[in-house]
């Protein structure tokens, strides 16, 4: 996997959000024990539940639930402090009883409002993360890539930058399915996926489409380079990963944007790409427009005389 390296902005933020809820909670303690200070040395009545509510509520701002049930304990159990503790005399008993048990049904109310709004929220994000991540390989999917194609299709049209599309399928993976089971290719599929999310650099974008079909977007790649990269993927793949005595491959169509293309031009070239691979014989990579690889640097004609020449 890939080390990380945050930047000073990205761990001041970390920093914040660590201790930004401790803050939080640390105030809303002081917020309870100066109400309840309050309560004591005045005549709240039915308003002491309104002070402890709001306090509950300002718990919405904390993560997680088990804040606002301590909260609305602590409010419950201040409010019955201040009830045996308040001055006497200042209004009838039934009154004061009458008050009490309102402002214990106030903060149970807004507790079970926050609950509901924190857990409404959980649901939410949940649900946004499953939009956008595969189940099987916990990659990005086919809806994420299409966000993510918009975003850096704008970026790279609007700055001028290289943006390079890789479609990459699995070899053979319906041979597999049909000879050895539908677990073991989605055990294929799983194994490819961490293989391919292991030689990207952090700066590109790995998605699952569909069946045993991936794509990557090279950011600021053009299509030498990330067909550098495809050829390293297919070798390591079909190095690494075996069935028995049947070693997977994968092949890849490279295809890279230009100024003519939008984004449905610049995928159906990298499929077509992909359909000149797998007709070639799979386990290659196919670019179009065509590139071919040198593996030895190109070297200047004026080097290579010999002296003696001179």
């Amino acid at each position: 996997m890939h080390t990380q390296n945050f930047s000073f902005v990205t761990q001041l933020r970390f920093f914040f959000r660590e201790y930004a809820d401790r803050a939080n909670y640390l105030a809303l303690l002081i917020a309870m024990c100066a109400v309840l200070t309050f309560d004591l040395i005045s005549h709240l009545g039915i308003a002491a539940g309104v002070p402890y509510g709001i306090v509950v509520f300002g718990s919405l701002w904390v993560r997680g639930c088990g804040v606002t049930y301590t909260i609305a304990a602590m409010g419950v159990i201040f409010t019955l402090i201040g009830y045996f503790l308040s001055p006497d005399g200042l209004s009838p008993i039934n009154a004061v009883i009458i008050n009490r048990v309102l402002a214990v049904l106030v903060i149970f109310i807004t507790a079970m409002m926050v609950i509901r709004i924190k857990k409404t929220e959980a649901d939410v994000s949940l649900l946004r993360t499953q939009c956008v991540v595969d189940p099987l390989t916990l990659i990005n999917n086919q809806y994420a890539f299409e966000q993510g194609l918009a975003g850096e299709f704008f970026r790279a049209k609007r700055y001028q930058r290289n943006l390079s599309i890789a479609i990459i399928d699995i070899d053979s993976l319906k041979l597999i399915n049909v000879t050895y089971g539908y677990h073991r290719g989605d055990e294929i599929i799983k194994k490819v996926a961490k293989e391919l999310e292991t030689n990207i650099r952090k700066c590109d974008f790995l998605y699952r489409l569909d069946g045993g079909k991936f794509a990557i977007l090279f950011t600021e790649t053009g299509i030498a380079e990330a067909k550098r990269v495809g050829d390293a993927i297919c070798k390591k793949v079909a190095k690494n990963l075996k069935l028995g005595e049947l070693n997977i491959m994968v092949s890849i169509g490279i295809a890279t944007l230009e100024a003519k293309d939008n984004k449905r031009m610049v995928c159906r070239r990298a499929e077509e790409a992909l359909l000149l691979s797998k007709s070639s014989g799979k386990n290659k990579v196919s670019t179009l427009p065509h590139v071919i690889r040198q593996d030895k640097p190109h070297i200047a004609a004026i080097l290579t005389r010999s002296r003696s020449s001179s």
